[in-house]
């Protein structure tokens, strides 16, 4: 019984370090230049380990070009946006980070 209270104990420290991502992705139109929510793109969190980079976190952005990842323990990350955009993000120990916008060329 102790061991399972220790496990149960263990699973809640971690979520209480844990943070909730959200962003956006826009877009510039090629013709008029103009920002556009960049709607169904590929946003990918990866953090490097041991073993080489492992995927954490996939999502597709709404129809707003934003993008929300819930739970993510604090530390350094890659945020890869369509597979080839690549930023660095420190993820800090708080409820919400608002990650800066991120402009699709």
């Amino acid at each position: 019984m102790k061991t399972i209270a220790f496990t149960i104990l263990l699973l809640l420290s971690d979520l209480a370090l844990a943070t909730n991502l959200r962003g956006r992705v826009d877009i510039r139109h090629p013709y008029t230049g103009d920002l556009f929510p960049a709607s169904g793109a590929t946003v990918e969190l990866i953090v490097f380990t041991n073993f080489g980079p492992q995927l954490v976190y996939t999502y597709f952005t709404g129809s707003d070009g934003m993008y929300y990842m819930p739970n993510i323990i604090p530390g350094n990350y890659i945020l890869r946006i369509n597979g080839y955009l690549d930023y660095q993000v420190q993820v800090v120990n708080m409820p919400y980070q608002d990650l800066q916008p991120v402009l699709m060329q």
